[in-house]
């Protein structure tokens, strides 16, 4: 995989975390609501994850590239 296709992946990741809501709506009450803030809190911290792993994965691609262009 190159640098390339990671960044245009890492710039997918960051549009589609950009449209994760931080809390539902206002209007919605109840444990349904609770349960669902519950949900969304969890997805956020897992989309957080990703955005690091995202980051890892280019860092180490971009290391290795630099280092096949060294070789020769």
């Amino acid at each position: 995989m190159s640098s390339f296709l990671l960044s245009i992946a890492a710039n997918k990741v960051s549009v589609g975390t950009a449209m994760v809501p931080a809390t539902v709506p206002s209007q919605w009450t109840g444990s349904a609501s609770v349960a669902c803030q519950t949900s969304l809190d969890d997805a956020i911290g897992l989309i957080a994850g990703l955005d690091t792993l995202m980051t890892d994965a280019q860092d180490a691609v971009t290391a290795l590239e630099n280092a096949e262009s060294e070789v020769g």
